[in-house]
């Protein structure tokens, strides 16, 4: 039973289904906190959305790297590469018929097929200038992210029922999703190194990625602070919530001296998850 346990936990990792989740759970954050009530449809959609684009880029870094790479990510994309390229195929086509169906209005899905549309031609972009931009890359994948995130509880929001403090979430939730794909990457930086992948960290060195990361460290420490003391009491549920998020990445970038990178990183998808703890309230 517990080998079982392990294997799926593996698989379900490498799939980037905790990606998915998280995703999932940051868009119940921030629909919560905008008092917006969506469908189960919606969540489908940005779990199809979310999968297809992380599998695609998992997949793009695949092929690029030459013989067996060192990544088990990407080892388990090159040697599942047909199948998971049919599913991909599979699940964009669903995801686009299904967007069709359910999306109630034309905004919505207009706004929708933009957003895909940017974030493919921004990846796009990234990929062909190669090294040029590869230190731009983390941020706007974290700005899509978020983007990603709150596009549709934003455009469902009722304003003259609600405040305007879930704007104070937007810069956390970047600042969160940016420090998270910083660290993941400086985690990773031998491994890219070595396979030849751009990051941040190959452009601009270890040491200034290890400065970015203490400095963002202090940034969100100051901005929880901040949060706790201009929100009114009750949004301190989600200021706790993304604190807990924000405050076991610094942990694990405190520690990865002596941890394991595989480890960690499933350990900071599943942080993504924490909002799921807003539906027991």
């Amino acid at each position: 039973m517990k080998w079982n346990y392990l294997v799926f936990n593996e698989k379900f990792n490498l799939l980037s289904l905790d990606v998915v989740a998280g995703a999932c759970a940051g868009m119940c954050f921030f629909s919560d906190l905008m008092k917006v009530d969506l469908s189960w449809k919606i969540y489908l959609l940005l779990a199809l959305a979310v999968w297809s684009i992380y599998t695609f880029d998992h997949l793009l870094d695949a092929k690029k790297v030459k013989g067996q790479a060192l990544s088990e990510r990407h080892r388990f994309h090159q040697d599942h590469f047909i199948l998971l390229l049919v599913l991909l195929f599979i699940a964009v086509i669903c995801g686009f018929v299904l967007a069709l169906w359910f999306l109630p209005t034309l905004r919505l899905l207009g706004s929708g097929l933009i957003l895909a549309f940017l974030i493919v031609s921004s990846m796009s972009i990234l990929r062909i200038a190669g090294k040029k931009t590869a230190a731009i890359k983390e941020f706007s994948t974290a700005l899509f992210y978020v983007a990603g995130l709150a596009l549709i509880p934003l455009l469902n929001i009722d304003f003259s029922f609600s405040s305007n403090y879930w704007m104070y979430f937007l810069g956390a939730y970047l600042l969160l999703a940016w420090y998270n794909l910083v660290f993941l990457s400086y985690s990773d930086s031998e491994q890219d190194l070595v396979e030849g992948q751009p990051s941040i960290v190959t452009v601009i060195g270890r040491v200034n990625t290890q400065r970015l990361l203490w400095g963002l460290s202090i940034i969100g420490l100051l901005y929880l602070v901040f949060l706790f003391l201009i929100l009114p009491s009750y949004y301190h549920i989600y200021t706790l919530i993304w604190g807990l998020m924000f405050l076991m990445h610094i942990i694990s970038f405190v520690a990865s001296s002596s941890d394991k990178s595989a480890k960690t990183r499933k350990r900071l998808e599943l942080a993504f998850s924490l909002p799921l703890l807003l539906l027991l309230f």
